[in-house]
């Protein structure tokens, strides 16, 4: 699996969030993932799942389950 790099002023920024936070990089990382998430137009991602045929919904956030369950444990 790919891992994406981040540029040094993402890193530093990253840092900032992470003591601000007092979270761990990678919770933050998540925490910000998940929120941009809620804002993005699913069809054209499901759309090219299932051109793929890759019809495995199951634990993508895109199929709205995992996002609602998210939102759920980080106010519960």
């Amino acid at each position: 699996m790919y891992s994406p790099e981040l540029s040094a002023r993402m890193v530093k920024t990253l840092y900032r969030l992470k003591r601000a936070w007092n979270k761990p990089m990678t919770a933050v990382i998540e925490q910000l993932l998940i929120q941009s998430l809620a804002t993005v137009d699913k069809k054209p991602v499901c759309e090219i799942c299932r051109k793929e045929k890759n019809n495995s919904c199951e634990g993508c956030y895109f199929n709205g389950q995992q996002l609602s369950e998210r939102k759920n444990n980080e106010n519960g």
